[in-house]
């Protein structure tokens, strides 16, 4: 699988490069058996703009793009790149220091996911982060992505009642 063959890629390079990383987004949620099709896969790096270059050199085709991509990160915009190795496209978004964020990335969990070791946000991060998401766009993926999410079991419903307040996260009733 294409995907699997992408994540293995980044995750080496992430770790090679020592850049704390966690996939998020809807590949994420695909770890914990959500059966939906993405086409890329979302990450948060815990590095600054000016080190954007880690990952890029990795990407030879990408280079002449560099400082482009650190503007972006400089901005807290998303920076993408397809792998053309693969055809997937990796969506880069730096870490932003706050309360939430550092204890979400502390939060992250290191799993196998299908062979492959890598660093994944956990469920209750995934569901405040799609909330979030769901908030702002409406879109029936996250939504759906929710209702999966919320019924797992082990969820500690307090982390995400805390959260959903201090962040005045419209939670729509799911917990």
């Amino acid at each position: 699988m294409i995907l699997l063959e992408a994540l293995s890629k980044i995750a080496k390079i992430l770790e090679k490069e020592e850049i704390g990383y966690m996939i998020v987004g809807g590949f994420a949620v695909s770890y914990y058996n959500r059966v939906r099709t993405t086409a890329d896969i979302d990450l948060v790096l815990q590095i600054y703009p000016h080190h954007i270059e880690k990952v890029v050199q990795h990407f030879p085709d990408w280079m002449p793009f560099l400082e482009a991509f650190k503007e972006n990160a400089e901005r807290g915009i998303v920076f993408n790149l397809t792998d053309f190795d693969t055809g997937i496209k990796y969506d880069f978004m730096l870490y932003q220091d706050s309360d939430y964020n550092w204890t979400a990335f502390e939060r992250r969990v290191k799993v196998d996911f299908i062979g492959i070791d890598c660093y994944i946000a956990s469920p209750e991060d995934l569901i405040i982060s799609k909330l979030i998401w769901y908030n702002i766009s409406k879109s029936e993926k996250q939504w759906g992505d929710l209702k999966f999410l919320i019924q797992l079991d082990g969820l500690n419903k307090e982390y995400l009642k805390l959260w959903t307040i201090k962040l005045y996260i419209k939670t729509h009733g799911l917990f």
